[in-house]
């Protein structure tokens, strides 16, 4: 009986200390190279543009700080997997003005490795604070598909 045990618990040490190197492996071939594009208007007036290729895994996320003397900016990204299938999960906050900020996030399952997905979206709102007064535009677009070299 203590036998039967041990090599029980061995084995399934063993198999618990062996799934991350292979999922480890995996990560580093597992990669999508993407695309974001990001619009803010202001009262039908570009403010900001923001598009940026970058590639991504599980072991490797990306960031970006492309904060300015006076406005805060960052776009993150990740991947995760749902039953098989790649999710990059996006995260876009920029100061725009003294009073508003844009911040949203997004997420894109990658059915189709080789030939890629899209995903887009846009919100907005009015207001009539001075400095600020208007409509407020934040459109985005974000694709991806298996990197070449993985």
């Amino acid at each position: 009986m203590t036998k039967m045990f041990t090599l029980l618990t061995a084995a399934t040490l063993a198999l618990g200390l062996s799934a991350p190197a292979v999922a480890h492996a995996s990560d580093e071939t597992d990669i999508m190279a993407c695309t974001v594009s990001v619009q803010y208007t202001l009262s039908n007036v570009l403010r900001l543009s923001y598009d940026k290729d970058f590639e991504v895994s599980p072991s490797a996320p990306f960031s970006d700080d492309f904060s300015t003397v006076t406005r805060l900016r960052f776009f993150d990204a990740a991947m995760t997997h749902e039953g098989g299938v790649p999710v990059v999960s996006i995260r876009f906050d920029a100061d725009v003005s003294v009073f508003n900020a844009v911040t949203f996030g997004a997420s894109l399952r990658v059915k189709d490795e080789s030939n890629g997905e899209t995903t887009s979206g846009d919100s907005g709102f009015f207001t009539s604070v001075p400095g600020a007064a208007g409509g407020h535009r934040t459109s985005y677009t974000l694709t991806c598909k298996r990197a070449p070299n993985a």
